[in-house]
C-alpha cells in the first residue's frame, strides 16, 4: 500500500518507520498462536477487528487501556494518522499495517520453521486471508470510520499484486482452466538479449490458435530505458 509516506517521500516522513516494529509484535504474536491450518481465519478475524474497535474508540475519543498489540498497534495508527490534521487519515495507515501484517506473519511461519518455505504463498493461505479480509469488512461496516471500506481494498490489492502473479506461476505449472468465449493467456516477457525478464497475461478472444496454449508462442521485448 504506497500511500503511506516514507523516507523517500518528500519531504521525507517516518509513518513506516514508526509503524514497522509495532506491526512486527503483533505478526509475531499471531504466529506463536497458529497451531494448524484452520486457526488462522478466526485468528486474523479476530485481530483486524480488535485493530478497527480500538481505532473507533480512539476516533470517538474514548479512553481505552491499549493493551495487547493489536490495540498497540491501532494506538500508533492513530497517533500516526493524527499528525496530518484531517479525518481519514488513519485509513491510509491502517491499509499499510494491515497489508505487511499479512505478509509477515507466513514469512515469521517460516523463519521460525513451523512451515516449509513454500508455504509462505499456498492457495489456501491466500483463500484464508481473503476469507478474514472479507469477514472484517462486514463487521466493521457499522463502526463509521471507513475501515470496512480498507479491509476490503486490502483484500483486492492482495488479490492483485500477491495471488494474479502466483496464478501465473500455477498456470505455467499445471496449465489453465478457462476456455470461456474470453481469456486472459500469457506470453513471456524478455530483455533484448532474448533472456526471460517475467509474464504478462493479456485478454484474448477463444480462438483454435490460443485455446490450448497456457504461454502463447509469442514474446515481448523490454528495453532498457536510455539515459
Amino acid at each position: 500500500m504506497p500511500y503511506v509516506p516514507s523516507e523517500k517521500t518528500v519531504p521525507p516522513a517516518e509513518d513506516r518507520k514508526i509503524l514497522d516494529p509495532v506491526i512486527e509484535v503483533l505478526a509475531k504474536d499471531a504466529a506463536s498462536k497458529i497451531t494448524d491450518n484452520s486457526s488462522l481465519i478466526p485468528l486474523y478475524k479476530n485481530i483486524f477487528c480488535e485493530v478497527a474497535c480500538e481505532l473507533w474508540f480512539l476516533l470517538d475519543g474514548e479512553a481505552t487501556s491499549h493493551i495487547g498489540p493489536a490495540r498497540h498497534l491501532a494506538r500508533t495508527i492513530y497517533d500516526v494518522a493524527k499528525k496530518y490534521g484531517y479525518w481519514g487519515a488513519h485509513q491510509g495507515e491502517l491499509n499499510y499495517s494491515i497489508t505487511r501484517f499479512i505478509q509477515r506473519v507466513p514469512q515469521i511461519m517460516v523463519e521460525q520453521k513451523k512451515w516449509l518455505e513454500k508455504d509462505e504463498l499456498r492457495y489456501w493461505v491466500y483463500a484464508s486471508t481473503t476469507d478474514a479480509l472479507i469477514s472484517a469488512s462486514r463487521h466493521t461496516e457499522d463502526l463509521g470510520i471507513g475501515v470496512s471500506g480498507v479491509f476490503e481494498d486490502i483484500k483486492d490489492e492482495y488479490k492483485w499484486k500477491v495471488n494474479r502473479p502466483y496464478e501465473i506461476a500455477q498456470v505455467i505449472k499445471s496449465g489453465d482452466c478457462y476456455d470461456a468465449p474470453y481469456y486472459m493467456r500469457i506470453v513471456e516477457i524478455v530483455d533484448e538479449d532474448g533472456r526471460r525478464v517475467s509474464y504478462l497475461e493479456i485478454p484474448l478472444p477463444r480462438s483454435d490458435e490460443t485455446l490450448h496454449k497456457d504461454v502463447l508462442d509469442y514474446e515481448l521485448v523490454l528495453r532498457k530505458k536510455t539515459k
